[in-house]
């Protein structure tokens, strides 16, 4: 009975340092994971000076148990995929990832069996959503009189922070790794979600 109360005491502690799956950069991906469990992410990388070639795909699945989540990630295809915790950031493994678009170029072949992603900064995002609208400026606060010169362009993607009364208070990271954040009418942007199978 003494053996079996030291190794309950022993996975318990070891359970509360395990790792989680938590909203940040981790290296070229974007993360956010809502409190029920709603993982969606970006990944982006781009290589070379002058001529330059670009890897980018969303992602989206749901948190499990031990903190992993099947996702679907998507460019062009609609691909299956896997992200883990780990210690210092995440596991992502798509196989064929190679294949999204202009990937081939600039990602690795690790995505195959899981590419190691260092987390660089740890977020508030609730979800990850896409500028649909042209041209939306970004407000100090969630309303139009405090609009600012600052806008960003349709195919952005921004980690959703909050969302109040039609307004929606996002981050955008640039690719250099600077921070807008702002409020921006929620009509203008659309959850980042899985195209249809």
């Amino acid at each position: 009975m003494r053996n079996f109360l030291m190794v309950l005491a022993l996975s318990i502690s070891t359970a509360s340092y395990a790792a989680s799956l938590q909203s940040g950069i981790y290296e070229g991906l974007q993360l956010a994971v809502s409190p029920t469990g709603d993982v969606t992410g970006y990944y982006s990388e781009t290589l070379g000076q002058g001529v330059t070639r670009n890897c980018s795909f969303a992602l989206a699945g749901k948190v499990n148990a031990v903190q992993e989540a099947d996702i679907r990630s998507w460019s062009s295809d609609v691909l299956p995929g896997h992200i883990a915790a780990t210690k210092n950031g995440v596991v992502l493994r798509i196989p064929q990832g190679q294949s999204h678009d202009g990937c081939i170029n600039v990602m690795v072949p690790l995505i195959d069996e899981g590419l190691e992603l260092e987390r660089t900064r740890q977020t508030r995002w609730l979800s990850m959503a896409e500028v649909s609208g042209e041209r939306v400026y970004l407000s100090n606060s969630p309303d139009v009189a405090t609009r600012r010169k600052a806008w960003l362009v349709k195919g952005d993607v921004v980690g959703v922070v909050k969302n109040q009364s039609g307004w929606t208070q996002i981050e955008f990271v640039s690719e250099s790794g600077k921070t807008t954040a702002g409020w921006v009418e929620s009509s203008k942007i659309k959850p980042l979600t899985p195209p249809a199978a």
